[in-house]
């Protein structure tokens, strides 16, 4: 796969990636990024506490993006980080697709 192809498949999913979080970030994330590898995508999520409602929201937004990949895409991952990202390492962390104002 061309580089070209690369970053035109990391584009499409993190589309989908923002579009099956639509109403599901709730006031305790902080920041969500998505991670495109080849057979794998990762689902950063920062948060202010962890609750229930937000396993349960990362639950429904892997499901949705999952649908959207048409059920035969990459693995999705799911990783919860405490507090707000570290501002040095937000390259390793994928694409950031949400920050909450502090």
């Amino acid at each position: 796969m061309t580089s070209s192809e690369e970053l035109e498949r990391e584009n499409a999913i993190v589309l989908d990636a923002v579009q099956a979080l639509l109403g599901l970030i709730s006031a305790d994330v902080i920041a969500v990024a998505v991670c495109v590898e080849t057979e794998r995508v990762g689902l950063h999520f920062w948060d202010r506490r962890r609750t229930s409602e937000l396993d349960e929201d990362i639950e429904d937004a892997i499901f949705e993006l999952d649908a959207l990949l048409s059920g035969d895409g990459p693995r999705i991952e799911s990783r919860i980080h405490d507090g707000p990202p570290d501002s040095t390492m937000l390259r390793s962390y994928g694409r950031m697709i949400y920050w909450a104002r502090c």
